[in-house]
């Protein structure tokens, strides 16, 4: 009896053993491999946000352009400038609507590289090392929080700015005269106002998410 219970015992300190082996050597392989691979998908969804906010606020900026060319500029074709307006608009809706959700896409991607290399970190086995990661880590987490923060404050800038644009353009299109081009100028230059605002603040959330991004990119070369 006692001897069966030393063979179970004995046996179970090697499973033990061996699963504590393994779970090692997983760990050392997540850090090698999969580690590097959430990098560079959160990389590549900041560089993917980034553009997609670029391209709204290009074609944002498109739109205002063909709007004021028809409003606060003499207009020898309204019908035409009017329907490149509404062609315009409907470009913008979709890189609008496309930059706030690659802007959600970058967040998950971010939840996944972090707690991925919050993972790796419990494996490391000297204290001051491992503390000085998690710091690093924490240093970073709070850069990103910034860096998103600023990005779903532009996108959610424009999509007010759009639609009061649109309003604009849906007034147009119901009294398309050079009489309701004098009645919306007062609306077009606050409309002018924002505008400028938004493009500078969207400008300087690219480029922070941009420098961000980079940052990481460099660390991998």
């Amino acid at each position: 009896m006692k001897s069966t219970i030393l063979r179970l015992m004995m046996t179970a300190t090697v499973v033990v053993a061996t699963s504590a082996a393994l779970s090692a050597q997983d760990a050392a392989e997540r850090s090698r491999t999969q580690g590097l691979k959430e990098t560079d998908r959160f990389v590549k969804a900041g560089g993917s946000t980034s553009q997609a906010v670029t391209n709204a606020r290009v074609e944002t900026q498109k739109t205002l352009d063909t709007y004021n060319t028809l409003v606060t500029q003499p207009s020898t074709n309204m019908k035409g400038d009017y329907k490149k307006l509404i062609k315009s608009m409907d470009t913008m809706n979709d890189r609008v609507q496309g930059a706030r959700q690659k802007i959600g896409e970058m967040q998950k991607a971010g939840d996944v590289y972090f707690n991925g290399r919050a993972a790796t970190i419990k494996n490391i086995q000297d204290p001051q090392l491992q503390e000085r990661a998690r710091q690093r880590l924490n240093d970073t987490q709070k850069e990103f929080a910034g860096v998103l923060q600023s990005m779903r404050e532009a996108g959610d800038s424009l999509e007010p700015f759009r639609k009061e644009l649109a309003d604009q353009i849906t007034f147009l299109g119901s009294d398309l005269t050079p009489s309701a081009m004098t009645a919306l100028k007062p609306n077009a230059e606050k409309l002018n106002a924002r505008g400028a605002d938004l493009v500078a603040r969207t400008d300087k959330a690219i480029a922070s998410a941009s420098a961000y991004f980079q940052s990481l990119k460099a660390a991998q070369s």
